[in-house]
């Protein structure tokens, strides 16, 4: 590997390589999120793993522990599955990271599987820009492979535990998936040009709910598909760790002259 796992050193091994100016990821992968009948509530977690594993192989990072807990407001009805308000999420990402950064990093990569963390994370990296002056990247599952899986699936919408998740699981972690129990649901969502509408995966009555926690055609899934999906993935993640491992610093506030 090209990379290094933080808790498989000592301290004094991890003090030099955290002085060194070193990217630092941090996996974010629900462990207990449902995800469907066919699908575990670990998927997430297996996903972040996998894809963490597989940088830490092509890129010089520094690997910490998947945070396994995160917002996931549409998924709690399930039982099962678990949730942290926006707030207290970004203050537990906001925490890791600075607490890292009191050992000399100041480049972080948040290799982010999950839908509803994204957009709490990037909140979460510009402030760590704004106020400490840190260089945080985010990873938007929705956008990673997308040059690869656009022309490659074959569901007319899908977004959780459907036919592209599901691919991808049958590569990560074949043994998991319940090939059985593969299902289609696909909810209507109401219209709503212009207007943000909270998509509703759970099984409350309401437009758009769905009854299984699928919202797309698990039943098309295969490995053939999950493996360009993965690729395409892995691929990204390398070329964004890259672009942040030689991106140039933000200035510090003392080299900022309209800041007071």
């Amino acid at each position: 590997m090209r990379g290094v796992y933080l808790e498989q050193l000592t301290w004094a091994e991890a003090e030099p390589v955290l002085r060194g100016d070193p990217l630092v990821v941090i996996p974010v992968g629900a462990a207990t999120k449902e995800h469907g009948p066919h699908l575990p509530l670990g998927t997430d977690r297996l996903m972040a793993d996998y894809l963490a594993r597989r940088l830490c192989e092509r890129a010089e990072v520094i690997v910490l522990p998947t945070l396994t807990y995160g917002y996931f407001p549409h998924f709690s009805p399930f039982p099962g599955s678990t949730h942290l308000e926006a707030d207290t999420f970004g203050r537990t990402a906001t925490e890791i990271v600075l607490s890292m950064h009191r050992h000399g990093p100041r480049r972080f990569f948040w290799l982010n599987t999950g839908v509803s963390t994204y957009p709490v994370l990037e909140i979460v990296a510009r402030d760590l820009d704004r106020i400490h002056r840190l260089l945080v990247g985010v990873s938007n599952i929705g956008q990673l492979g997308g040059h690869r899986a656009s022309g490659l699936l074959e569901q007319t919408r899908g977004s959780h535990a459907d036919e592209s998740e599901t691919s991808m699981m049958m590569i990560i972690a074949p043994e998991v998936v319940r090939r059985d129990r593969l299902v289609a649901e696909m909810p209507e969502r109401p219209a709503s040009r212009g207007v943000f509408v909270p998509p509703t995966y759970h099984r409350e009555p309401g437009p758009g709910h769905s009854t299984t926690g699928v919202y797309g055609d698990a039943t098309l899934a295969s490995e053939e598909k999950g493996k360009v999906i993965v690729e395409a993935i892995v691929e990204d993640l390398v070329a964004g760790a890259e672009r942040l491992r030689a991106a140039p610093m933000p200035p510090t506030r003392a080299a900022i002259p309209w800041q007071s």
